[in-house]
């Protein structure tokens, strides 16, 4: 069996330090979506379905930046206050649709049981015939992220908290955007789901270019890192470095574009993929390798490589 790759001891403190400013993103996404609804649903002009169009995916790009911050917040790096950064992870966990508990649950298990049977938010495990893979994958490109976000999160949250404490969270949502589309005017309330539904499905694509399509092992092969570093700290806070995040989810996403140039020749060394932009990346792969099924992994590594990420224990009682 391959040695582990248990990642280098040399990076300095300052590195896993959390974030001043980052929560504050919360505002201006909120900003720049209230903005997108207010101008896109009323803009009339010509081009008006291009324009229209564009606010829409502007818009879904804002829940895609907001779901970062949640994700963000499960990893602890929200706040130095694990009350703090709790809180605020319940809060955004409102506006994303889903369980904070859960999805802290899940994801955490994700990062210490990756490409395992017991990672819960992997489309590959448990193994299935190839066309049965292939029905899920497509499934999961489209409507992966509301499926785990407003059943599969609130289920597992079920397991580790009562029942109060595991779908407030969901429930606070739907019932809040369902009385936002009642009180806002038709325009604004219509224009408001087909920005929610957009970002279900950036969501859900963005998701599938992470892991999907490479080797079905427990490796940082299976890990795609994003070298778009604006968009993604505009969007995704910083988890476009999805490789590095992997081998080091200590780290906040601001924190992990430095640690990628540290990291990089080592990273390449032992087939870390590594891509300019997601849509790029996600139309090379789906010609190369339709509906991205899974490849086989190295049969073996030479002596001194590393192969990533041996499942470790995880508490996913969220406090």
């Amino acid at each position: 069996m391959a040695a582990t790759y248990r990642g280098r001891g040399d990076l300095a403190p300052g590195h896993f330090a959390p974030v001043a400013w980052q929560k504050w993103k919360l505002l201006p996404y909120l900003a720049a979506l209230i903005l997108s609804i207010a101008v896109g649903s009323v803009y009339s002009h010509p081009y008006a379905v291009l324009v229209k169009a564009i606010f829409i995916v502007f818009g879904a790009l804002q829940f895609v930046g907001i779901f970062g911050l949640m994700h963000e917040s499960a990893h602890g790096h929200l706040a130095r206050s694990g009350k703090a950064n709790r809180l605020l992870g319940e809060m955004i966990s409102v506006l994303v649709g889903t369980s904070y508990s859960g999805y802290r649950a899940a994801h955490l298990t994700h990062h210490a049981r990756f490409r395992t049977e017991g990672d819960p938010q992997e489309v590959i495990f448990p193994r299935r015939s190839a066309p049965a893979t292939m029905i899920l994958l497509t499934f999961a490109s489209v409507f992966g992220a509301p499926i785990f976000l407003l059943i599969r999160a609130p289920l597992i949250a079920l397991k580790h908290n009562n029942v109060a404490r595991a779908l407030w969270g969901p429930i606070a949502a739907v019932t809040f955007y369902v009385v936002l589309v009642m009180v806002l005017p038709g325009a604004q309330g219509h224009f408001l789901l087909l920005t929610i539904a957009a970002g279900s499905v950036l969501g859900s694509l963005n998701d599938m270019v992470y892991h999907q399509g490479l080797v079905a092992e427990d490796s940082l092969q299976a890990c795609t890192s994003f070298d778009c570093d604006l968009f993604g700290q505009l969007f995704l806070s910083g988890a476009n470095r999805h490789a590095e995040h992997h081998a080091y989810p200590a780290v906040p996403g601001p924190r992990l574009v430095q640690v990628s140039k540290a990291l990089r020749e080592e990273f390449v060394a032992i087939g870390v993929p590594y891509e300019r932009s997601f849509a790029v990346s996600f139309i090379r792969r789906f010609f190369i390798n339709p509906l991205f099924l899974p490849l086989a992994g190295p049969a073996e590594l030479s002596p001194g490589e590393v192969t990533p990420g041996e499942p470790a224990e995880v508490e996913v009682r969220a406090s």
